[in-house]
């Protein structure tokens, strides 16, 4: 399994690491998943850079997909003011899922048996999603990269998820695997997952294994992979080796990795609260 990682300073170079991602990759999709938490200035580090999307969006076209961007966020309004503010909806067709009909589907899993999602996530299922995470830390997971971008398509709040939420979000990989993964390190986030401080590090991950892609991703983060109980987990169940990755890199990966990504005291006691 293949992972690209490149140094990218400025999202104005974007677009040509995203058409490199194509030319390896060849997606099948439909739709394009961000991480919209909340509306925030996308240099702080928190939100998937529009810049990014919409170079995704651009090279898509160029293969000849229109996509489709799906997401939801924190708040019920989340996604539509940054579809807003960020001038997405008149670029290219947006839907906020926080807004749609939510079905209960079964996932049966170890710790995570059936969860509501919205509709529209469903077709992603089917038709095939890209996952445009953010590279930042997490109170509760260390890390919110590709794996944990799956739970914007859940019905809000999703409290019910933090009680063994490392096996849960396992669990809802099994159900939702996104074609292709491209993690925004250009600006990172560091401090909380919600009031992120910036982190400029210049690097973009992807791969159309997203467990793959998290591990590049954490290494990259200054993490490694067994301390990230979710990406342990999910190499475990789906049979994911570190020595089976084919890291593509220019310059390579060692020369990339920042170690500015900390958790505020106030995010690790809630940490350790476990909510």
């Amino acid at each position: 399994m293949k992972v690209l990682v490149e140094r990218v300073e400025s999202y104005k170079e974007a677009g040509k690491f995203v058409e490199k991602v194509f030319e390896i990759f060849n997606p099948k999709f439909k739709y394009i998943k961000p991480n919209f938490l909340k509306h925030d200035n996308p240099e702080n580090g928190c939100v998937t850079h529009p810049e990014l999307l919409k170079a995704v969006v651009e090279v898509a076209r160029s293969y000849g997909i229109e996509p489709v961007v799906a997401e939801g966020g924190f708040y019920k309004n989340s996604a539509s003011k940054c579809f807003k503010e960020f001038g997405l909806d008149s670029f290219v067709e947006c839907i906020n899922l926080n807004e749609e009909e939510f079905v209960e589907v079964e996932i049966e899993g170890e710790a995570l048996k059936s969860v509501k999602v919205a509709k529209p996530a469903l077709d992603a299922k089917k038709e095939g999603y890209v996952s445009l995470p953010k590279m930042k830390v997490h109170h509760l997971t260390k890390v919110t990269l590709g794996i944990k971008n799956n739970m914007g398509f859940l019905k809000k709040p999703a409290v019910y998820m933090h009680p063994r939420i490392h096996r849960k979000l396992v669990d809802l990989l099994g159900f939702f695997q996104p074609s292709l993964t491209i993690v925004d390190g250009i600006i990172g986030g560091t401090n909380s997952e919600m009031n992120t401080k910036p982190v400029k590090h210049g690097v973009l991950v992807a791969g159309n294994n997203v467990v793959a892609v998290d591990v590049i991703s954490a290494k990259l983060m200054g993490f490694q992979p067994d301390e990230v109980e979710h990406i342990r987990n999910a190499m475990e169940r789906f049979g994911v080796s570190e020595n089976e990755i084919e890291v593509i890199s220019n310059p390579g990966i060692e020369k990339l990795v920042k170690t500015d990504y900390r958790l505020s005291l106030g995010s690790r006691f809630l940490g350790r609260l476990g909510i």
